[in-house]
């Protein structure tokens, strides 16, 4: 498990990966998709979002993973297709979780993952 900030777990194509809402991640996020994060995120807020805006959530999270860890990340194009078997609408959430992860400071992302359910909260 990494101890970045934001770093969460997916499962795709079978396989389980981390993704890191780094800098560099979010640049190769924008430049495989040909769009601005912060558009991106909107967009998937919204369900307007273009066919790269999933793969390349997930693909450059996943390559900010591998390349601080040494290991070798599967290409846009394999991460893209695999999304697309799968379903890309069975990704949004993980994908908006990237982009939002990624555009928040740390304190805030350490706020989230250590909130508690609200129903454990009623307790």
């Amino acid at each position: 498990m990494s101890k970045w900030k934001g770093t969460f777990e997916i499962e795709l194509g079978g396989e389980k990966y981390q993704l890191r809402p780094s800098f560099d991640a979010l640049c190769e996020f924008e430049e495989a998709a040909h769009v601005p994060a912060h558009v991106a995120r909107q967009q998937l807020i919204e369900g307007n979002f273009g066919a790269k805006v999933i793969p390349a959530a997930l693909w450059a999270g996943i390559k900010g993973e591998h390349l601080m860890s040494g290991q070798k990340c599967p290409s846009f194009r394999v991460v893209g297709e695999t999304v697309r078997k799968a379903g890309m609408f069975g990704f949004q959430v993980e994908a908006l979780k990237f982009l939002t992860y990624g555009l928040s400071a740390d304190d805030i992302i350490e706020r989230i993952e250590n909130d508690e359910p609200e129903e454990e909260k009623k307790s």
